[in-house]
């Protein structure tokens, strides 16, 4: 089936919001803490009697519908939309649906990105590393006022690994991880779940082949999906390997082949696109595979590609430059819409210089990535790409991700985690290479390692780390191969899918504690918090359907702002009047 024949139509949009329009939408009374209330069912006004109007930026008010590309309502700041330090509730019906063909985006935000102050209720998929997004869409609230984040050890997946691949994902309410290489070669290609504290649940060897790894991991039609590899590039060509194939989970320790890529032993990065799952491989193809055992190319390269990402309707891969015959060529990100490729252009130019990308993420509705040897981050803004700025003295970042909030990175030599503070300035948050030389020394004096993979899970921002190589023979296990987290301001998330259609959304800060509802029933509140220190005002706008991360996929109705946390019972009733 064509990913187009699952595009909602006209007169189905008509139908369910036919039905959204007979949801209630008179105000309730002022004194309960109404500030804001914008049923979408007709206008972008707010019903709430406290003129706090949205202007339209291009949402289609008769069905509420979003595009993921520029649309959102806009509210002007107002004392009675800032919650300072104070409880507040933001309550939605949001509706969604698939197949996957962007970032989900962010429902309703009031955020000072350069402050660090405000809060994000936001969609988001699972992704880590090289990997496009899965199918999943999982839920985030969180709070800020510049807090200092303090990271912890979450231990070591494999025993024997220094490699945690480019794969952590969160599927099923847990945290997976894979790693490469080993002592033994029984350790090779393992994935592990996450149990907390330092406690990780082997999953099973991934396939019988001689592979050193497993490095994607993707979530796919409800399903955890997991790629086989052979990382070291120094090695992969000389010794005796298998090529990487496509694994199913199905449970304990027994994963599912699903066919092999092409002849290719490293298979680098995985997305779901219009209701297809494709992979990328070191012959310099794309492949999407056919729901059994066969995987078809779909497009090819001239030199090797990496990451992935679904972003405004087209599936974007990063290409690596180089040196042909015909001359010199530029790395440069390319964008498939279904039938073929177009070339979007070189993030940071290197005239004459070998370079590459290494990772993709939307932030703030715009395309971003990482390149190597500049070590700089460039924005796909209006047809052309701008210079974002260095991380540090790095050379190349593998994992880029947005958690409340703010943008992350995580780069090479020194394995590092940095987040953006705009104006092409990157702010270093933690070296985790070398632990025989102090944080602050010169990179120059440092045994060198990467920051894989990053993720969201549990209401906090999971680095894993891995050698430059991958091979246990180049760099004792240290830090490598370790998996570390930290909380940035008060976070909560809801890791199971939201699934197609309408779903009743609230986000609450109560106290010293944030929780997220959904249909009613509760689904995930934070550690508690020092309530003193999250006064949350800011002079930024309200943003519906629009925040830190991308512009919503979706429609929205019935959002309401209250200056006061609703009780489980409002909750409840709020979630049973269905649209």
């Amino acid at each position: 089936m064509n990913w187009r024949d699952n595009m909602t139509t006209s007169v189905l949009s008509r139908r369910e919001f036919a039905a959204a329009a007979a949801l209630p939408v008179a105000a309730a009374p002022r004194d309960q803490g109404l500030a804001g209330h914008w049923p979408l069912t007709g206008d972008a006004k707010d019903h709430s009697g406290n003129g706090n109007h949205a202007t339209n930026h291009g949402v289609n008010p008769a069905t509420g519908e979003f595009d993921g590309r520029s649309a959102f309502l806009e509210v002007p700041h107002h004392a009675s939309l800032d919650p300072g330090a104070g409880d507040f509730t933001i309550a939605a019906w949001v509706f969604t649906r698939g197949p996957v063909m962007d970032v989900p985006g962010d429902i309703v935000s009031k955020y000072d990105p350069n402050g660090r102050r405000g809060f994000s209720l936001s969609l988001y998929s699972s992704s880590g590393g090289y990997n496009g997004q899965g199918t999943e869409r999982y839920l985030s609230f969180g709070v800020d006022n510049a807090r200092s984040p303090e990271w912890e050890d979450c231990g070591r997946p494999s025993p024997t690994s220094n490699y945690v691949s480019n794969s952590l994902t969160v599927f099923n309410g847990g945290l997976y991880a894979a790693t490469t290489d080993g002592q033994t070669e029984q350790d090779w290609a393992h994935v592990y779940r996450y149990l907390g504290g330092t406690r990780w649940q082997d999953c099973g060897r991934v396939g019988r082949g001689r592979t050193r790894g497993v490095g994607p991991l993707i979530v796919h039609d409800k399903n955890l999906f997991a790629a086989t590899w052979s990382y070291d590039w120094t090695r992969v060509s000389k010794d005796a390997l298998d090529n990487g194939r496509v694994y199913r989970y199905r449970g304990g320790r027994d994963w599912e082949d699903c066919g092999q890529p092409g002849e290719c032993r490293r298979l680098f990065g995985m997305a779901s696109y219009g209701g297809a799952l494709y992979v990328v491989a070191d012959d310099n193809r794309c492949y999407v595979w056919d729901g059994r055992r066969r995987w078809s190319p779909c497009g090819s390269f001239r030199n090797l590609v990496h990451p992935m990402l679904v972003h405004d309707g087209r599936l974007m891969v990063g290409a690596f430059g180089g040196k042909f015959a015909d001359g010199f060529r530029q790395a440069e990100v390319q964008a498939y819409d279904g039938q073929k490729w177009t070339p979007l252009g070189c993030p940071i130019q290197t005239p004459d210089r070998e370079d590459q990308i290494h990772a993709l993420q939307s932030y703030r509705g715009v395309l971003h990535a990482t390149t190597w040897p500049t070590g700089k981050v460039g924005a796909y803004r209006n047809g052309r790409w701008e210079d974002c700025g260095r991380l540090g003295d790095s050379s190349e970042s593998n994992a880029l991700t947005v958690y409340n909030g703010k943008l992350y990175a995580g780069t090479i030599p020194g394995a590092e985690v940095f987040r953006y503070d705009g104006d092409r300035r990157w702010t270093r948050l933690k070296r985790f290479s070398s632990p025989e030389v102090a944080e602050d020394a010169p990179l120059a004096t440092v045994r060198w390692g990467r920051v894989t993979s990053l993720t969201v899970f549990g209401g906090r921002l999971f680095a894993s780390i891995g050698s430059y190589q991958s091979a246990l023979a180049n760099a004792p296990a240290g830090t490598r191969g370790k998996v570390f987290a930290m909380r940035a301001g008060a976070c909560v998330c809801s890791h199971r899918d939201l699934g197609d259609g309408w779903h009743h959304v609230t986000a609450v800060r109560n106290g010293d504690r944030v929780s997220l509802s959904i249909d009613g029933k509760t689904a995930g509140t934070s550690d508690r918090f020092l309530a003193a220190g999250y006064d949350l005002s800011n002079s930024e706008p309200l943003k519906i359907g629009f925040g830190e991360t991308d512009y919503l996929s979706g429609k929205l109705c019935d959002v309401r702002f209250y200056r006061r946390a609703l009780s489980e019972s409002e909750v409840r009733r709020f979630a049973k009047a269905r649209p």
